[in-house]
């Protein structure tokens, strides 16, 4: 309670200097003429919903709130966009402090936001609602993959995104390999070895992000991957870390991947090296779809890419170090807390599919991954290997999950920071280990 009332307070002047921002249709972007589309019009004494998002309305929110408006006339639906950055997110949670034309739902997007929003009393139990609105949670999105405090679900998320190794077809081909279905992070390393040519290096992973010793612990403890049982850090008590460092560094020295300085220096992107073939297989996310389909930045290719799920620690588990995002929650200081249900309950079993050609997968469990490939292929079949990205969403997944978030930020600067020197042969794995655990355990000690 005290963490609840100290950030309240220290946004309430906020709320007097910004509610105006906050007023009005602000960024709202309502539904078409009458509000009710082709489909009717709204009724006189219809609910008014405003619904906060950081997505371009342009990029899928609107067209799925017409779509609704349509079908509901007497429930309607504002879209307000903010952007999704510290403004922005200030701007959201004065407007959830205020009690003027206040969001009734919302989108937060990072573990951060979210587990502070929830702490701070921003929103809403959903349990009841859900149960009301006749939505079946479990059946829906999956109770394993959410954050239940206190006994209680105070959040829905819209979209996952996965984790996956995107792999050159034709290099694939060359070699005789057949695109990963299962494997482990030994087997991935030999992979890359074998596509390793001249000209083309077998692997790519991106120097912005954490090693890929986060992503191997990961598949190792998918839950606080970065604390353990005392609320202190794991890169000493979790082997995953210092394996998954010792890994990327033989690959490094063996020149299986760029040499680190050199991607660093130049911000190499893994889009420009696996779409101009200077590697065969590159470790990122699902987004990247949306890259692949670009003709003009990425012209004149005569290769498909493939999608093999995340290497596992162990055979036999498939945990992905994407996630769920888009987190839903209801406004608790919202007048219309069951409208909004209702609302949130259609556009997790269904609305939210108008997202899915802009990059966004569904959470739904219950979503036809079929036709979800189908929508983020679109026009660009023969650029991507249909099949294996339908593997890909359609398998069973754990997902990370971070209920702890304590000096995060700063826990990540310092495994960057120290495994750049490890790769750069400026420290050995054993000083690594012993400086990352040092400067995180300092961090959560000064955070708490």
């Amino acid at each position: 309670m005290k963490k609840k009332a100290l950030y309240t307070m220290s946004l309430l002047l906020a709320v007097t200097l910004l509610a105006a921002a906050c007023g009005g249709n602000g960024e709202g972007h309502p539904a078409s003429e009458g509000n009710g589309g082709e489909g009717g019009s709204a009724s006189a004494d219809a609910v008014q919903l405003r619904f906060w998002g950081g997505v371009p309305p342009e990029s899928g929110p609107q067209a799925v709130v017409d779509t609704w408006n349509a079908a509901h006339p007497d429930i309607q639906v504002e879209y307000i966009r903010f952007v999704n950055d510290e403004s922005g997110n200030t701007k959201l949670d004065t407007a959830l402090l205020s009690s003027n034309d206040v969001p009734d739902l919302y989108v937060t997007y990072s573990d951060a936001n979210l587990n502070r929003r929830i702490d701070a009393g921003m929103s809403a139990p959903l349990d009841e609602l859900a149960a009301g609105a006749d939505f079946d949670i479990d059946a829906v999105v999956g109770k394993d993959n959410l954050n239940v405090k206190d006994d209680s679900i105070y959040y829905l998320p819209a979209t996952k995104t996965y984790q996956t190794m995107l792999i050159n077809m034709s290099a694939l081909e060359a070699a005789g390999a057949d695109v990963p279905r299962a494997w482990t992070w030994d087997e991935f390393a030999e992979l890359a070895r074998t596509l390793n040519q001249p000209g083309q290096y077998g692997a790519y992973f991106n120097p912005g992000w954490e090693p890929i010793a986060y992503d191997m612990s990961i598949t190792a403890d998918p839950v606080d991957v970065y604390y353990g049982e005392d609320g202190m850090s794991t890169f000493r008590s979790l082997p995953s870390f210092r394996e998954g460092l010792e890994l990327q560094k033989a690959l490094i020295d063996e020149q299986v991947t760029y040499p680190f300085a050199e991607a660093n220096m130049n911000k190499l992107q893994p889009q420009d090296e696996l779409l101009n073939e200077k590697a065969a297989m590159v470790f990122t996310g699902t987004y990247l779809i949306r890259y692949i389909k670009d003709e003009q930045a990425y012209p004149n290719r005569d290769f498909q890419v493939a999608f093999a799920p995340v290497p596992q620690y162990e055979a036999g588990t498939n945990v992905n170090s994407g996630g769920m995002g888009d987190y839903i929650m209801i406004n608790p200081k919202s007048e219309n807390k069951e409208a909004a249900m209702a609302f949130l309950a259609w556009y997790l079993e269904e609305g939210n599919m108008e997202l899915v050609a802009g990059g966004r997968v569904p959470s739904s469990k219950q979503a036809d991954m079929g036709e979800v490939a189908d929508l983020l292929i679109g026009d660009y079949a023969k650029y991507i290997d249909k099949e294996s990205l339908t593997h890909l969403l359609a398998a069973d997944v754990t997902f990370k999950q971070f209920t702890q978030t304590t000096a995060q930020s700063e826990i990540q600067k310092a495994f960057k920071e120290e495994a750049e020197k490890y790769f750069m042969d400026a420290q050995s794995i054993d000083e690594t280990i012993d400086s990352l655990t040092q400067r995180a355990d300092e961090a959560i000690a000064a955070a708490k």
